[in-house]
């Protein structure tokens, strides 16, 4: 097996994925390991999911038989297997044991509900709808496995659910180990020149989901455009001359905040909020919990948080409690001296214009912390902005001080009426 089909193999995790490009391996090592496991577990039955039953019969079973007759060939009358068309099972008797492989189709996710099994393993799982993975991790309870277990083989695509289970909530609510491989970790698709060819075919984000495994918004219109995760996400230590600050947008479900510091012009998040059902009361009385004792005193929130709301008591507005927390507020101001957030373009602008400078390095960095935050810069589209009112919260808080702090200045030309002309 090649080094990433290895690692994959060796990982203690209940849930195996394995993130890899196209021609990486990824359906082979599926295979290795359903026949694998199905001798393991045996009599215990064990299954594998393709998107559909074309799918199976044109990659996943046409690759069970040759494994399989080789495997046949290598060990004799010993090794025996059969394929049944119509029910779609795999039998196969080494040394005493009977393994039964049975391939599902995750076309209709609500069949997938059933009998027990002890093991699971799915092809390409990213293209199907998260019930096949829900719905097929449930049934892996069988009493009599050895070995308990799901295994994902699959190309990263778009944003979805598995970009969750890969690095984001569910990932945290799951035993889960990733593996990642890219299409040039074959050597066999080099050498034949496959990946060449896919290369001159796929613009840049279209080869880095398809060749380099990433998890990208494939989105023609992506507003952060320049957010590189590669290049802009790390984790930095805050250096003791750094100046914090707070990011805020107001809203009630949810609340959001994002915590950064500041030395130069560099800019660093470090936590982002996504607070239920808050108020901004509530919001600056974490803030103060989590952040004061070290040094947090600057809010850089939405501006429109100087009106009175009169769904709160006394009319009071969100500035309002800002300031009775302690904090300092820092916006812009119109030419009537009224707080003014910056438009739109030009707070898409600053941000942009700090993940990759023209003529200098890195300017503005995340902590792989941020994961809701990393995951709607890289989805969140012109074309479906409408749509993605729920990101528009958290990108908010985080572009405001960007843009107070680092503002996007556009010539200004006075242009004089000509009388008759």
């Amino acid at each position: 097996m090649l080094p990433h089909q290895r690692q994959l193999w060796a990982l203690p995790n209940f849930i195996k994925v394995l993130v890899a490009g196209f021609g990486a391996g990824k359906t082979i090592l599926l295979c290795k390991w359903a026949i694998a496991s199905g001798l393991e577990n045996a009599p215990a039955p064990i299954a594998v999911v393709s998107p559909t039953f074309t799918d199976a019969r044109r990659t996943l079973i046409p690759t069970m038989r040759e494994l399989l007759a080789g495997k046949q060939t290598l060990l004799g009358h010993a090794f025996r297997w059969h394929f049944h068309e119509t029910h779609h099972v795999f039998t196969v008797w080494y040394h005493g044991r009977v393994a039964r492989i049975e391939v599902y189709s995750g076309e209709d996710p609500d069949r997938l509900r059933g009998p027990n099994l002890a093991a699971v393993g799915t092809d390409e799982p990213f293209i199907q709808k998260e019930a096949v993975f829900t719905h097929t991790m449930a049934r892996i309870r069988h009493p009599a496995a050895r070995r308990r277990e799901m295994v994902l083989t699959g190309t990263p695509e778009q944003l979805n659910w598995g970009y969750e289970l890969c690095v984001g909530d569910l990932r945290e609510k799951n035993d889960v180990g990733v593996v990642r491989a890219t299409s040039r970790d074959n050597p066999i698709t080099v050498a034949t020149g496959y990946v060449d060819r896919l290369e001159t075919l796929y613009d840049e984000k279209t080869a880095q989901a398809y060749l380099d495994a990433r998890f990208v918004s494939l989105s023609k219109g992506q507003v952060y455009y320049n957010f590189d995760p590669m290049e802009n996400e790390v984790e930095l230590a805050r250096p003791e001359d750094a100046e914090l600050g707070l990011g805020m947008d107001f809203n009630v479900n949810p609340m959001a905040m994002s915590v950064f510091w500041k030395r130069r012009g560099h800019i660093h998040f470090m936590r982002e909020y996504e607070l239920p059902n808050a108020d901004t009361e509530l919001a600056c009385s974490i803030a103060r919990e989590h952040w004061w004792d070290a040094g947090l005193r600057d809010v850089y929130p939405d501006a429109t948080g100087h009106r009175r709301q009169t769904s709160a008591p006394g009319g009071k507005s969100d500035f309002h409690y800002i300031r009775a927390a302690g904090f300092k507020i820092h916006t812009a101001l119109s030419a009537e001296g009224k707080p003014v957030n910056p438009e739109r373009k030009d707070r898409f602008n600053a941000v942009n214009g700090r993940f990759k400078p023209r003529g200098s390095g890195v300017q503005l960095t995340i902590s792989p912390q941020c994961k809701k935050l990393k995951k709607y810069l890289l989805g969140y589209a012109h074309e479906t902005a409408h749509k993605q009112e729920s990101m528009s919260h958290l990108l908010d808080a985080f572009s405001y001080p960007v843009a107070f702090l680092f503002p996007v200045y556009r010539e200004v030309v006075n242009v004089r009426r000509l009388q008759g002309a």
